[in-house]
């Protein structure tokens, strides 16, 4: 039976918030939410994604619209209740660590430019995570980006090469983007997506400028994945949507695949550690549908061939 608060969603969405709905439970360290019955749908969900796991791409237009905190607290979220190993790619050329500091870790001192050049390139997991930041548990693991912000800026190839050797170990990847599709950073990010989550501050013209940003994806040669796109409609000061961003949302939600709203929460605010514990119950939820939304939505149906060039 479908849940009376879901009813009233398309059915292509509804999959998706009940498995989510059941994922939203609270988080208690002395239970193993692995093994829990809540947590078999979306594991399971997870496990029937195409091979290579999921390419997931966080971005967005203009600052401010929460693409590092969504990135942060989807990887957590994911990496918490499904069971698999996840990697978050800090691809931003200007933040230097700030995913990492998001997540609470630590980065060992080298990142993504240094992974793309090792010689010989690595070949094993445990190679691979002297690259990353961790906690050992086998969760949540952060590449960082550029650390060099003055030096010659992030090159495609290197962002390609580093996206395709995670892919070999990672079953899910979660990439924070800088702003755009056309720029050859995000450019490459998106060329090589299987999942947008397009993330949009929670105001009329914000929303408004994502249903264009819903446009843009046909120029920029990936219209598969605007049916299969979630919104993540970031609140990031206490308020609530005037009448006019109601009516950009619910055409918003037309064009989605699904539309999730992250409330205002005074832990996520000022780039502080996210600490999961200490969320709003609500905004646990959102990052928790969020990642049900993930392993439930289709593959694009014609997704682009992407080869894995050599990094310079």
């Amino acid at each position: 039976m479908v849940p009376r608060r879901f009813a009233g969603l398309p059915e292509r969405v509804r999959s998706a918030a009940v498995l989510a709905r059941g994922a939203a439970v609270q988080h208690r360290p002395s239970v193993g939410l692995a093994g829990g019955a809540e947590m078999d749908a979306i594991s399971a969900a997870f496990a029937r994604t195409r091979g290579g796991g999921r390419r997931v791409l966080v971005g967005g237009f203009g600052g401010g619209g929460g693409r590092t905190t969504v990135a942060a607290g989807l990887g957590l979220a994911m990496a918490a209740h499904h069971g698999h190993r996840v990697v978050a790619v800090d691809a931003s050329p200007d933040q230097c660590g700030l995913l990492a500091h998001r997540v609470g870790l630590i980065p060992p001192g080298v990142g993504l430019r240094e992974l793309a050049a090792a010689r010989p390139p690595v070949s094993s997991l445990e190679d691979v995570r002297r690259y990353l930041a961790s906690d050992g548990s086998g969760g949540l693991d952060v590449l960082a980006g550029m650390r060099d912000l003055v030096g010659p800026g992030l090159v495609p190839e290197e962002l390609a090469w580093s996206l395709d050797l995670l892919g070999h170990w990672y079953p899910v990847i979660v990439a924070d983007a800088p702003s755009g599709w056309n720029q050859p950073v995000p450019a490459t990010l998106l060329a090589r997506a299987d999942l947008l989550v397009l993330t949009v501050r929670a105001g009329e013209a914000e929303i408004a400028g994502a249903d264009d940003a819903l446009t843009s994806l046909i120029a920029a040669g990936r219209g598969d994945l605007a049916t299969t796109v979630i919104v993540a409609v970031v609140a990031t000061y206490p308020s609530r949507l005037s009448r006019g961003a109601r009516m950009r949302l619910e055409h918003l939600e037309d064009r989605a695949y699904i539309t999730v709203p992250v409330p205002f929460d005074p832990a996520l605010a000022d780039s502080r550690p996210i600490n999961w514990l200490r969320l709003r119950r609500r905004t646990r939820f959102a990052f928790q549908r969020l990642a049900g939304a993930i392993a439930t939505a289709p593959s694009p149906a014609a997704a682009p061939p992407w080869p894995s060039p050599a990094p310079p």
